[in-house]
Protein backbone atom coordinates (compact mmCIF):
# COMPACT_ATOMS: atom_id res chain seq x y z
CA UNK A 1 0.00 0.00 0.00
CA UNK A 2 1.75 3.45 -1.23
CA UNK A 3 0.23 5.02 2.39
CA UNK A 4 2.56 2.40 4.44
CA UNK A 5 5.50 2.93 1.82
CA UNK A 6 5.32 6.28 2.89
CA UNK A 7 4.74 5.99 6.48
CA UNK A 8 8.05 6.22 7.81
CA UNK A 9 8.42 9.90 7.63
CA UNK A 10 5.83 11.42 10.00
CA UNK A 11 2.40 11.58 11.29
CA UNK A 12 -0.71 12.82 9.90
CA UNK A 13 -4.40 12.27 9.77
CA UNK A 14 -6.46 12.90 6.76
CA UNK A 15 -10.10 13.35 5.72
CA UNK A 16 -10.68 12.73 1.87
CA UNK A 17 -12.89 10.68 -0.56
CA UNK A 18 -11.52 7.67 -2.25
CA UNK A 19 -12.35 5.26 -4.90
CA UNK A 20 -15.02 2.45 -3.98
CA UNK A 21 -16.90 5.12 -1.51
CA UNK A 22 -14.31 4.49 1.27
CA UNK A 23 -13.04 7.24 2.62
CA UNK A 24 -10.03 7.48 4.29
CA UNK A 25 -10.49 9.09 7.81
CA UNK A 26 -6.90 8.84 9.44
CA UNK A 27 -3.68 7.74 9.07
CA UNK A 28 -1.20 7.12 12.04
CA UNK A 29 2.00 7.73 9.15
CA UNK A 30 5.09 7.20 11.52
CA UNK A 31 3.26 4.34 13.54
CA UNK A 32 1.94 2.30 10.36
CA UNK A 33 -1.67 3.00 11.37
CA UNK A 34 -4.25 3.82 8.66
CA UNK A 35 -7.83 3.77 8.98
CA UNK A 36 -10.79 3.82 6.67
CA UNK A 37 -14.51 4.27 7.02
CA UNK A 38 -16.53 2.26 4.76
CA UNK A 39 -19.35 4.15 2.91
CA UNK A 40 -22.89 3.18 3.36
CA UNK A 41 -24.57 6.28 1.53
CA UNK A 42 -27.02 5.48 -1.32
CA UNK A 43 -25.59 6.78 -4.92
CA UNK A 44 -21.90 5.99 -4.76
CA UNK A 45 -21.07 8.82 -2.97
CA UNK A 46 -18.49 8.81 0.24
CA UNK A 47 -19.75 9.39 3.14
CA UNK A 48 -19.48 12.90 4.48
CA UNK A 49 -16.96 12.81 7.94
CA UNK A 50 -18.73 14.76 10.90
CA UNK A 51 -16.93 16.84 12.96
CA UNK A 52 -13.97 15.74 15.28
CA UNK A 53 -15.19 15.49 19.21
CA UNK A 54 -12.59 16.91 21.34
CA UNK A 55 -13.57 16.52 25.07
CA UNK A 56 -13.77 19.74 27.01
CA UNK A 57 -12.18 18.59 29.97
CA UNK A 58 -10.69 15.04 31.40
CA UNK A 59 -12.50 13.04 33.62
CA UNK A 60 -9.21 11.26 35.11
CA UNK A 61 -5.60 11.96 36.53
CA UNK A 62 -2.54 9.58 35.71
CA UNK A 63 0.62 9.78 37.63
CA UNK A 64 4.12 7.65 37.50
CA UNK A 65 4.32 4.90 40.13
CA UNK A 66 7.73 5.71 42.17
CA UNK A 67 7.38 3.78 45.42
CA UNK A 68 5.03 0.60 46.11
CA UNK A 69 3.85 0.15 49.73
CA UNK A 70 1.43 -2.90 50.22
CA UNK A 71 -1.51 -1.05 48.27
CA UNK A 72 -0.64 1.53 48.51
CA UNK A 73 0.83 3.71 45.49
CA UNK A 74 3.25 6.95 45.61
CA UNK A 75 4.63 8.91 42.84
CA UNK A 76 4.08 11.94 40.85
CA UNK A 77 1.88 13.33 38.40
CA UNK A 78 0.94 16.73 36.46
CA UNK A 79 0.03 18.22 39.96
CA UNK A 80 2.53 16.95 42.21
CA UNK A 81 3.06 14.37 44.14
CA UNK A 82 0.70 11.48 44.62
CA UNK A 83 -0.30 8.32 46.97
CA UNK A 84 -3.31 6.54 46.55
CA UNK A 85 -4.03 3.98 48.37
CA UNK A 86 -6.11 1.36 46.18
CA UNK A 87 -9.05 -0.89 47.69
CA UNK A 88 -7.87 -4.55 47.28
CA UNK A 89 -10.63 -5.30 45.22
CA UNK A 90 -9.85 -2.57 42.85
CA UNK A 91 -9.59 -4.02 39.25
CA UNK A 92 -6.53 -3.15 37.42
CA UNK A 93 -5.93 -3.66 33.68
CA UNK A 94 -2.30 -3.58 31.94
CA UNK A 95 -1.74 -1.87 28.26
CA UNK A 96 0.30 -5.14 27.21
CA UNK A 97 2.24 -4.54 23.44
CA UNK A 98 0.45 -6.82 21.90
CA UNK A 99 0.95 -8.13 18.28
CA UNK A 100 -1.79 -9.31 15.32
CA UNK A 101 -2.29 -12.83 16.94
CA UNK A 102 -3.72 -10.94 19.86
CA UNK A 103 -6.94 -9.58 17.85
CA UNK A 104 -9.76 -11.58 17.39
CA UNK A 105 -13.62 -11.03 16.75
CA UNK A 106 -16.02 -9.75 19.26
CA UNK A 107 -12.62 -7.62 20.83
CA UNK A 108 -13.42 -3.99 21.44
CA UNK A 109 -10.72 -1.79 19.74
CA UNK A 110 -9.64 2.07 19.75
CA UNK A 111 -7.88 4.12 17.63
CA UNK A 112 -6.03 6.73 20.08
CA UNK A 113 -4.86 10.20 18.89
CA UNK A 114 -4.77 13.81 19.35
CA UNK A 115 -6.81 15.72 17.59
CA UNK A 116 -6.24 19.93 17.07
CA UNK A 117 -8.36 22.58 15.68
CA UNK A 118 -7.72 22.19 11.81
CA UNK A 119 -9.52 19.07 12.24
CA UNK A 120 -5.81 16.64 12.05
CA UNK A 121 -4.60 14.39 14.50
CA UNK A 122 -1.45 12.66 15.51
CA UNK A 123 -2.36 8.94 16.16
CA UNK A 124 -0.74 7.42 18.80
CA UNK A 125 -1.55 3.63 19.19
CA UNK A 126 -4.29 1.00 18.57
CA UNK A 127 -5.88 -0.38 22.05
CA UNK A 128 -7.64 -3.56 21.98
CA UNK A 129 -9.96 -4.73 25.31
CA UNK A 130 -10.95 -8.26 26.05
CA UNK A 131 -14.23 -9.65 24.78
CA UNK A 132 -17.46 -8.81 26.36
CA UNK A 133 -16.11 -5.22 27.10
CA UNK A 134 -18.83 -3.01 25.65
CA UNK A 135 -17.82 -0.92 22.55
CA UNK A 136 -16.53 2.61 22.87
CA UNK A 137 -14.72 1.32 26.24
CA UNK A 138 -11.32 -1.23 26.18
CA UNK A 139 -11.05 -2.25 30.10
CA UNK A 140 -14.15 -1.58 31.80
CA UNK A 141 -14.91 2.64 32.52
CA UNK A 142 -11.82 3.80 30.57
CA UNK A 143 -11.09 4.10 26.66
CA UNK A 144 -7.70 3.46 26.17
CA UNK A 145 -6.15 6.59 25.95
CA UNK A 146 -5.76 7.73 29.47
CA UNK A 147 -1.97 6.11 30.85
CA UNK A 148 -0.64 7.04 27.33
CA UNK A 149 0.85 10.06 28.88
CA UNK A 150 -0.60 12.63 26.62
CA UNK A 151 -3.65 14.38 28.36
CA UNK A 152 -5.11 15.62 25.38
CA UNK A 153 -5.17 11.84 23.45
CA UNK A 154 -8.74 10.38 23.12
CA UNK A 155 -10.27 7.66 20.75
CA UNK A 156 -10.64 8.87 17.38
CA UNK A 157 -12.10 5.76 16.09
CA UNK A 158 -13.86 2.73 18.33
CA UNK A 159 -15.64 0.15 17.61
CA UNK A 160 -15.70 -4.12 17.78
CA UNK A 161 -13.48 -5.84 15.76
CA UNK A 162 -15.40 -8.15 13.42
CA UNK A 163 -13.10 -9.70 10.83
CA UNK A 164 -9.19 -10.23 11.44
CA UNK A 165 -6.54 -10.33 8.14
CA UNK A 166 -2.75 -10.27 8.27
CA UNK A 167 -2.38 -6.60 8.78
CA UNK A 168 -5.89 -5.59 8.98
CA UNK A 169 -9.31 -5.96 10.50
CA UNK A 170 -12.35 -4.87 10.46
CA UNK A 171 -14.05 -2.76 13.13
CA UNK A 172 -17.86 -2.84 12.89
CA UNK A 173 -18.57 1.29 14.84
CA UNK A 174 -21.78 3.24 15.86
CA UNK A 175 -21.48 4.92 12.17
CA UNK A 176 -21.06 1.43 9.96
CA UNK A 177 -17.96 -0.21 9.02
CA UNK A 178 -14.51 0.54 9.44
CA UNK A 179 -11.09 -1.26 8.25
CA UNK A 180 -7.75 -0.64 10.32
CA UNK A 181 -4.53 -1.37 9.24
CA UNK A 182 -1.15 -1.31 10.57
CA UNK A 183 2.56 -2.80 9.92
CA UNK A 184 4.59 -4.99 12.42
CA UNK A 185 6.07 -2.11 14.72
CA UNK A 186 2.56 0.08 14.76
CA UNK A 187 1.92 1.08 18.95
CA UNK A 188 -0.97 -1.92 19.60
CA UNK A 189 -1.61 -2.57 23.03
CA UNK A 190 -4.32 -5.13 24.69
CA UNK A 191 -5.64 -4.29 27.96
CA UNK A 192 -5.87 -6.98 30.23
CA UNK A 193 -7.28 -7.69 33.63
CA UNK A 194 -4.33 -8.17 36.27
CA UNK A 195 -3.42 -7.83 39.84
CA UNK A 196 -2.34 -5.00 41.56
CA UNK A 197 1.02 -7.29 42.15
CA UNK A 198 2.38 -6.25 38.37
CA UNK A 199 2.32 -2.63 39.49
CA UNK A 200 5.40 -1.27 40.21
CA UNK A 201 8.40 2.01 39.48
CA UNK A 202 8.39 3.72 36.22
CA UNK A 203 4.65 2.32 35.50
CA UNK A 204 2.43 4.93 34.58
CA UNK A 205 -1.10 4.97 36.30
CA UNK A 206 -4.16 6.44 35.40
CA UNK A 207 -7.28 6.48 37.84
CA UNK A 208 -11.00 8.52 37.21
CA UNK A 209 -12.23 11.14 39.52
CA UNK A 210 -15.40 10.99 40.98
CA UNK A 211 -17.84 13.84 40.50
CA UNK A 212 -15.93 16.58 43.23
CA UNK A 213 -12.59 15.75 40.95
CA UNK A 214 -11.23 13.52 43.63
CA UNK A 215 -9.30 10.37 42.80
CA UNK A 216 -11.60 7.05 42.53
CA UNK A 217 -9.44 4.26 42.40
CA UNK A 218 -12.53 1.74 43.41
CA UNK A 219 -13.50 1.92 39.83
CA UNK A 220 -10.26 0.81 38.58
CA UNK A 221 -6.78 1.21 37.44
CA UNK A 222 -5.28 1.53 33.58
CA UNK A 223 -1.80 0.75 33.70
CA UNK A 224 0.55 1.24 31.32
CA UNK A 225 4.19 -0.56 32.15
CA UNK A 226 7.49 1.37 32.26
CA UNK A 227 10.18 0.36 29.82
Amino acid sequence: MDGMAAARTGWSWRQAAAPAAIVVVAAGILAGIVVAARGTGGGGAPPTPGPMAVPRGANFAAFNVERVEGTDLAGSGAAGPVRLAVPESAPVWVLERAGEADAAPGMPAAVIGVPNEVRNATIRAIVLGEAGTVEGRVAGPFGGHEALGEPAALPLVTGIIETVEPGRFVLATAGGRAEVWWEEEAPLYVARGRGLDVVGPGDRVAVLLNEAGELDPGRGLLVLPGE
